[in-house]
């Protein structure tokens, strides 16, 4: 079900090229999720069968999005800050949840898959202060744009971008104090085009 080739040339169409070690990593990611999925509740079931077109790609197609310190807000099961930290070791990622229960899951894969280059940490958003600011905040569907921007905002460095993946940005109410560019993006594998929304401070 979790086909290595087909990560490989899934990355590939995304301009996202793998090499072998990661491609495991992504695997054994995948395989994880799968057979934890009834402990922690982490995936819908419906997507087990499309897991590495749902999950994987299109976590790691904000591959070239991402720079610097990232933080995942609502990482959920990992999701897209696992993926991401695989593909992009060259960056520091911090996953943050809420949930004590998904996050054993997350602590278990951080392990496993010998990530150096991952942070998690059990606490809401709105409480979250971190010592150092990202350059770069990403989040999954967690809420509206409208309502998440005054939260990520004060986590951003002043050059730093929020990556918001949504489903059709005309059905969302937008920010009004912050500039926004709408990216739709093709998964192989999947049917309907997914939407980044990319968040910056107005500049002066």
């Amino acid at each position: 079900m979790i086909d290595g080739e087909a990560i490989r040339q899934g990355a590939a169409a995304l301009d996202v090229v793998l090499g072998d070690d990661a491609v495991e990593r992504l695997e054994g990611f995948g395989r994880a999720l799968i057979r934890w999925n009834g402990t922690y509740n982490l995936v819908s079931r419906r997507d087990e069968p499309r897991l590495v077109a749902r999950h994987l790609l299109d976590s790691i197609a904000l591959s070239p999005l991402v720079n610097g310190r990232v933080l995942d807000v609502g990482t959920g099961a990992g999701l897209p800050g696992l993926p991401l930290a695989i593909v992009r070791p060259d960056c520091e990622f911090v996953l943050l949840d809420r949930s004590e229960k998904r996050l054993r899951f997350v602590h278990r894969m951080t392990a496993e898959l010998a990530l150096a280059n991952v942070a998690v940490v059990e606490a809401a958003a709105e409480l979250y202060t971190p010592t150092v600011p990202f350059d770069t905040v990403v989040s999954r569907a967690v809420a509206s744009p409208a309502t998440l921007w005054p939260m990520l905002r004060r986590l951003l460095a002043p050059h730093g971008r929020a990556l918001l993946q949504c489903g059709d940005p005309k059905t969302l109410k937008m920010p009004a104090d912050a500039e926004v560019d709408c990216m739709s993006m093709t998964i192989p594998g999947l049917d309907a085009p997914h939407w980044v929304l990319v968040l910056a401070a107005p500049t002066a």
